[in-house]
């Protein structure tokens, strides 16, 4: 597998950390640095579900671990596994149950993709688009992963949200301005 010089490496690493440091989804506490690898765990908030028996609950967490190696930013220089449950067509979860463990896969076109250009911080915006859209024509050959296939074949998380009546906050970027604007409020 080609490799980077050991130092130029490094500089890229910290680079990308320092760019989903700005997303605020790193788990700092979880950071192992080694001599040719990095793992870390990111929490992302986003929409998804989680199944308890029969009983489909909004789950707006989630904890995914990255090791990136030295092939890194090269094909296989990255590996994930989604560590916290969801029922989902697309993410075999470590954190299924205790009776079944899953594997943590991820199935992600970016990772399919993944070239020497891709980044850390477009991936975990693609991981967080993933929990939100769903691909149920495309799911991984698990159980748990087909039945949700089917469940999004039927309903949209849009049509789940609906029918939780829940709403996501969404906080739009507001440019600043050097000007000072007086707003005057007539009651």
């Amino acid at each position: 597998m080609p490799e980077l010089p050991f130092e130029i490496w490094k500089d890229r690493i910290e680079n990308e950390l320092k760019s989903i440091k700005k997303l605020e989804v790193l788990d700092e506490k979880s950071l192992i640095r080694a001599n040719n690898s990095v793992e870390f765990t990111i929490k992302l908030n986003a929409l998804g579900i989680i199944k308890k028996g029969e009983d489909y609950i909004p789950q707006k967490s989630h904890r995914i671990f990255l090791k990136i190696n030295r092939a890194f930013p090269y094909p296989g220089g990255i590996d994930f596994s989604w560590l916290t449950n969801i029922f989902h067509p697309n993410i075999h979860p470590v954190g299924i149950s205790l009776n079944s463990p899953g594997t943590g896969y991820i199935c992600l076109n970016v990772l399919k993709k993944w070239s020497r250009l891709s980044d850390l911080e477009t991936t975990v915006k693609a991981l967080k688009l993933l929990v939100k859209n769903p691909n149920p024509d495309d799911p991984l050959n698990y159980p748990i992963c087909l039945e949700a296939a089917e469940f999004f074949r039927k309903k949209t998380m849009e049509d789940f949200e609906k029918d939780l009546d829940l709403k996501e906050v969404v906080v739009e970027e507001v440019e600043e301005n050097d000007d000072d604007d007086i707003i005057i409020i007539d009651d």
